[in-house]
């Protein structure tokens, strides 16, 4: 084989190794198709979207009908007990900004627990009540936080079970509002996503 010939061959196999590695965008409706057995942005979605159907068809809701504010929520905890590594807050900030959108709940950046965060910028700006370089007229009088009135709780609870030569895994959604002032639960919710795979494809 003469040079000019490896050389030819040398380049084709650059050329192929280049687009093997080749990245490409995939638009959200195709991408189930490349879903593996743990929890994914569809899994995600889709449990944010039942538990939001189901809290705004709630007899709850139904009655902050004759309400003239919405109720302020704040995230509380919210524990991934699986072995998926994902942020609850994808799932609550989800589920929330629904909650909004249906103009009877406000949400609270002020107080959170392990499930949202908080506005680091809140404290800060009232820090400012102690520096003479801020204009005091400007800042943040005591009093004006509005404390939250509901508190939106859950756990993500993975379970699996050998069937053969696979793994049938299960995924519960465990979600709770809870009225602050009472401690009453005033709504809960259970979603369930199941997935089979191959047992090396599973997490324990």
């Amino acid at each position: 084989m003469n040079t000019k010939i490896l050389s030819m061959v040398a380049l084709s196999a650059l050329i192929f190794i280049g687009c093997a590695d080749k990245v490409k965008y995939i638009d959200t409706k195709d991408s189930k198709e490349y879903t593996s057995i743990g929890l994914d942005y569809h899994d995600i979605e889709d449990a944010a979207n039942k538990s939001v159907q189901s809290l705004l068809q709630s007899g709850y809701v139904k009655n902050l009908a004759t309400e003239k504010k919405p109720k302020v929520l704040a995230i509380s905890d919210v524990t991934n007990d699986t072995m998926q590594n994902f942020s609850t807050e994808e799932l609550t900030r989800k589920i929330t900004r629904d909650m909004r959108n249906s103009g009877k709940f406000i949400l609270t950046m002020a107080l959170s627990g392990s499930g949202g965060t908080t506005d680091k910028m809140l404290q800060k700006a009232r820090d400012a009540r102690k520096n003479d370089e801020f204009n005091q007229y400007t800042v943040q009088e005591k009093g004006s936080l509005i404390a939250p009135e509901l508190s939106l709780s859950g756990k993500i609870v993975q379970r699996n079970t050998k069937i053969g030569s696979k793994q049938r895994v299960d995924y519960y959604f465990l979600l709770t509002l809870t009225d602050i002032k009472t401690g009453l639960v005033v709504w809960d919710d259970e979603v369930n996503i199941i997935k089979l795979g191959k047992n090396k494809s599973v997490a324990w």
